[in-house]
């Protein structure tokens, strides 16, 4: 893709938002598998490519299982597939539905899925290249956490215990980032942000991604995308890694997306700078949503977003749809 091409992202065009680790939670989609066709078309497709590798069948685990919504969800060798192909499910339905990007951002595994939806990957090979990818990590990554601080990221900065116990692993807002934290200061940390009064919340994630405590990497992370055939993009890809458009995404760039800070903000201020635009958010919870929607504050763009905890994905779908087509 020329440069042009990558700048000539349609004002007012819709922006599809991929996440990562954070947003999953169980029998996430439920209605939409139900109702919608597409959706379940991808989410079963994908279900059978992974039985062989993973043993088990991520449909049963989300659907069929007694798991409630509020239980925690942090078995990376199922969230790690499972979020993509929810991400990949829904925007396949909207894109089915008559809705198509004109450009695609993703932040952190999200990158994947939007890397997918702009025909870089082929959803088979991507789907197996993340099963494999998932038990690599879940058994040989160092264990630790992640937490959203709900907070102006200075006071990181300003922390001399964070500093040294964490690593600042995002800034996706301006009172919005996040932090990872080997397991060895994981009780610390937490009683740190408590003590200094701080809003935060604990992610549905067992390692530190995004820093340099994930690495080096075990070796069948990497070894797990060799096969992969990377392909032009035919919609331009927006990196949270790189904070503006990456022109031909590569294995390394689907790796260090997993290692590097996710730069949202910065991310979502280029794509303003070219804007206004219609952002739809296909994250499970439609966090990515809330992030942006700070972001663009008092900007022409909006934000939908359809996945949510509470349910009733399928109603959301129709209201988004309605409102991207009056548009």
């Amino acid at each position: 893709m020329t440069e042009d091409a990558r700048q000539n992202t349609d004002p007012r065009g819709i922006v599809f938002l991929f996440g990562g680790q954070g947003s999953q939670h169980y029998r996430m989609g439920e209605e939409l598998f139900q109702r919608n066709a597409t959706f379940r078309h991808w989410m079963e497709r994908g279900d059978a490519l992974l039985r062989p590798i993973t043993g088990r069948s991520i449909l049963h685990e989300m659907y069929e299982a007694e798991h409630r919504v509020s239980e925690n969800f942090d078995d990376l060798e199922l969230t790690h597939p499972i979020i993509f192909l929810y991400e990949y499910a829904l925007a396949s339905a909207l894109i089915e539905a008559g809705v198509r990007p004109a450009a695609v951002l993703g932040v952190s595994l999200g990158e994947a899925a939007a890397c997918a939806v702009a025909g870089v990957l082929a959803f088979d090979d991507l789907v197996l290249a993340l099963g494999r990818q998932a038990i690599a990590l879940n058994r040989g990554c160092r264990a630790g956490g992640m937490f959203a601080v709900i907070a102006d990221p200075k006071t990181f900065t300003d922390s001399p215990v964070l500093g040294r116990r964490a690593t600042l692993a995002g800034v996706l807002g301006p009172t919005h980032y996040v932090i990872a934290v080997p397991d060895t200061w994981m009780a610390d940390v937490e009683a740190h942000l408590r003590a200094q009064d701080l809003l935060y919340s604990r992610l549905p994630v067992r390692q530190p991604f995004h820093s340099s405590w994930v690495e080096p990497l075990p070796p069948g992370v990497e070894a797990a995308l060799a096969p992969l055939r990377f392909m032009p993009p035919q919609v331009p890809v927006y990196s949270s890694r790189t904070a503006g458009p990456v022109e031909q995404p590569t294995a390394t760039h689907l790796l260090r997306a997993a290692l590097d800070p996710m730069r949202l903000r910065d991310t979502v201020l280029r794509l303003e700078s070219r804007g206004p635009f219609r952002y739809v958010d296909v994250t499970p919870s439609g966090t990515i949503a809330n992030l942006v929607n700070a972001n663009v504050r008092g900007s022409a763009s909006s934000v939908q977003a359809i996945g949510s905890p509470f349910g009733r994905e399928a109603a959301a779908l129709d209201r988004v749809l309605d409102k991207l087509r009056a548009a």
